[in-house]
């Protein structure tokens, strides 16, 4: 289903192309907008909201079809081709993900996060969500991701929540973390809270760097990390996505690696 949509989708790109046909299916001139303002829908969405879920649309018909030239939908490639299509793939992940980010901070500022909280297996509709997603990642670094919450543990709270959190400290772990080193997922009862773990082998982050870790915009600039890309905003998101539910977060570093721990109400 994949493929026939993103072959539909790059046979309708060509074809509008060809035809000199606008992308709306108007042959009429669009009149420009005289400001962002004049393209909002009606409604609450901030500027940063809007533009993000309609770039968030835009790339991600983009990498369907970026996905669908790498398998060969449109023949075959051969190597440098290849390497260049895997490289653009990047590059436009990299993009979601700022998108993302900036969509996230746009919520948390206009305090438009929403807790649904209810009933759900952290496993099943969680971790193996976050594994899927960084796949391709964890294989590219030699990592190996270490799962240690047991198989039918439930929580009580916002699952896309929660979702995204795992997200940023995953990705976070496999940014900073050492090539061929391990991320391990571990979780804790601790009283009426469910204690997260998430450590990966990284360099230990020092005193310094840790009093700004949670900070907006925060980048470690270590001699390590100063060539990894990234907004700065991700532990922020992270921080207030976890203060939304009621917890709180820290970091541990310890002799050769670091632990993201987080505890949020089980009920």
């Amino acid at each position: 289903n994949e493929k026939k949509s993103a072959k539909s989708e790059i046979e309708c790109l060509i074809k509008k192309k060809d035809t000199g046909q606008n992308t709306n299916g108007n042959d009429n001139a669009v009149q420009p907008a005289n400001s962002i303002s004049d393209l909002l829908p009606k409604g609450d969405l901030s500027t940063i909201e809007f533009i993000s879920h309609e770039l968030k649309g835009i790339l991600g018909s983009t990498i369907m079809c970026v996905y669908a030239i790498r398998n060969g939908l449109l023949g075959m490639l051969n190597f440098k081709q290849r390497a260049s299509i895997e490289a653009t793939i990047r590059n436009l992940r990299r993009l979601e993900s700022t998108i993302k980010d900036f969509l996230d901070l746009s919520r948390i500022e206009d305090g438009q996060l929403k807790n649904r909280l209810v009933p759900f297996n952290v496993n099943n509709d969680v971790i193996k969500e976050v594994e899927d997603a960084f796949i391709s990642e964890i294989y590219e670094s030699r990592m190996l991701l270490e799962n240690n919450i047991a198989p039918d543990y439930v929580i009580t709270t916002d699952r896309n929540l929660l979702l995204t959190v795992f997200n940023n400290l995953v990705s976070n772990a496999i940014k900073y973390g050492l090539p061929g080193g391990k991320i391990i997922i571990h979780s804790k009862e601790v009283k009426n809270k469910t204690r997260f773990s998430v450590y990966n082998d990284g360099i230990p982050i020092s005193a310094v760097e840790k009093e700004k870790l949670f900070k907006k915009f925060s980048r470690l600039e270590s001699e390590h990390n100063k060539n990894i890309k990234g907004t700065g905003l991700g532990l922020f998101i992270t921080k207030s996505i976890i203060k939304a539910l009621g917890g709180d977060i820290w970091v541990e570093p310890g002799e050769k690696g670091n632990t993201f721990i987080f505890e949020i109400g089980r009920n």
